[in-house]
């Protein structure tokens, strides 16, 4: 069980304030766990399935990567922020050349990630953020079946690999050889060169939505998606596990994709027919008070504001957001698989397989991303307007190498409080 955080804000934020000072940091997560309200109102199955994968730690490297202009200055032909990265299989909490980078470092977008390793090797090629040109991908789950499915999931990035290829399409990595590029074996890092075959694709129709929108992004996630449960299909595995007590084997993908500006998309899911998918939480005002220029020390919260209790209900996402005030550190917003601060008012826990984006306008779409994977998907691809895109990358040269399109399986999920309610919400203004 990794865990990550996400942020990304008007204003820069210390690498140090972020990832080191805070009372529950990221650093302290490898062996520490802050989850509340993750048990209220489950089963008791589901509450000892997610109390077992709190047990576990994440010793197996780490990695960050921030957003920096820097070379902008040297090289006139670079527009906009790029990522730097630091990755280590040190231990983090005493590794000096981590904790000097933070003391000195800021950026208006920062993310980081502790890994579990599903199986080894323990390298740093193996650590999260992985890079793809400007954006930035980071997960905590697993693909199902990984080692059974791998050679298709390969088969099917150098299928997408050469229609970007034949056509000439602008690519996010080095001489359009995507296979060529994947340098560890993790599930996560061939997951994302999947997602970023297909976003490369999306971009190059030039959608009427934006090549460089979220919705590009949430149409990648889909098909990646789609494309996994096909070989899974084929593999009778994952979510298509056949017989008795395969109901809880699915895939869970906690995942995090940004360009570093203002846009990411992160999802908190899992398509086994029962059980939740892991902790993923939200925050627009935690970055004022780690920010040190407002809150040199920060204050220990009261008791009623420290909730370290799992079994007491906290806000959802969409209550968070309802009630959000700005504060002294402008537009921001933080994720993580856990709070890193103590203030559980200024955090709302995601609900199961649902999905956040936040675009250049600073609109905060909140997303039932299991309506794309269930009966009636058709109808959404069409609201979306991704039917029109599917049917400009059918006509470009050799899409006989797979099928790219409405997902072909239904997924039987289970019912989502996200199922009731799709919000969009503008950081400048009141909830619409």
């Amino acid at each position: 069980m990794c865990r990550w955080i996400v942020y990304i804000g008007q204003q820069s934020l210390m690498l140090e304030d972020l990832l080191i000072r805070p009372k529950h940091s990221i650093v302290k997560q490898v062996s520490e766990r802050f989850i509340p309200g993750l048990y209220y109102g489950l089963e008791e199955d589901d509450v000892d399935e997610l109390k077992k994968q709190a047990t576990w730690i994440n010793v197996h490297g780490f990695g960050v990567t921030w957003y920096t202009d820097t070379l902008t200055e040297f090289d006139p032909s670079i527009k906009g922020m790029l990522p730097a990265q630091f990755r280590t299989i040190a231990p983090i909490s005493t590794d000096l050349a981590f904790a000097q980078l933070c003391g000195h470092t800021a950026s208006k977008c920062t993310l980081a990630h502790i890994r579990d390793a599903s199986f080894p090797p323990v390298v740093e090629v193996n650590n999260h953020p992985f890079i793809f040109g400007k954006y930035s991908f980071m997960h905590n789950g697993s693909v199902e079946s990984f080692r059974k499915i791998r050679y298709d999931v390969m088969r099917r990035i150098f299928d997408l690999q050469t229609i970007v290829q034949i056509n000439q399409y602008k690519s996010s990595v080095q001489d359009s050889n995507y296979v060529f590029g994947i340098l560890g074996n993790t599930d996560t890092e061939h997951l994302a060169t999947l997602y970023f075959a297909h976003l490369d694709i999306i971009q190059a129709t030039k959608p009427s939505f934006g090549a460089d929108s979220t919705d590009a992004l949430l149409l990648a996630l889909i098909e990646t998606i789609a494309d996994i449960h096909a070989i899974q299909f084929q593999h009778q595995v994952g979510p298509f596990t056949p017989g008795p007590g395969a109901e809880r084997v699915g895939n869970t993908l906690n995942l995090c994709i940004t360009d570093g500006g203002v846009q990411m998309l992160v999802s908190r899911w899992r398509d086994s027919k029962e059980g939740y998918p892991r902790s993923l939480y939200l925050s627009l005002n935690a970055g004022e008070k780690l920010n040190r220029k407002y809150y040199p020390d920060l204050p220990n919260p009261t008791t009623s504001e420290d909730v370290d209790n799992a079994d007491v209900k906290i806000d959802s996402v969409r209550e968070l957001v309802a009630r959000h005030k700005p504060t002294q550190q402008g537009r921001h917003i933080i994720v993580g698989s856990e709070p890193c601060t103590r203030y559980v008012q200024d955090w709302g826990l995601f609900d199961q397989n649902q999905c956040v984006t936040v675009d250049n306008d600073r609109n905060l779409r909140m997303i039932n991303l299991a309506k794309f994977f269930q009966s009636g998907r058709e109808h959404e691809f069409d609201a979306y307007q991704f039917t029109e895109v599917i049917n400009k990358i059918k006509k470009s040269k050799s899409t006989r190498t797979g099928t790219i399109g409405v997902p072909t399986h239904v997924i039987d999920l289970p019912k989502s409080k996200s199922d009731a309610y799709e919000t969009e919400f503008n950081l400048d203004a009141s909830p619409k």
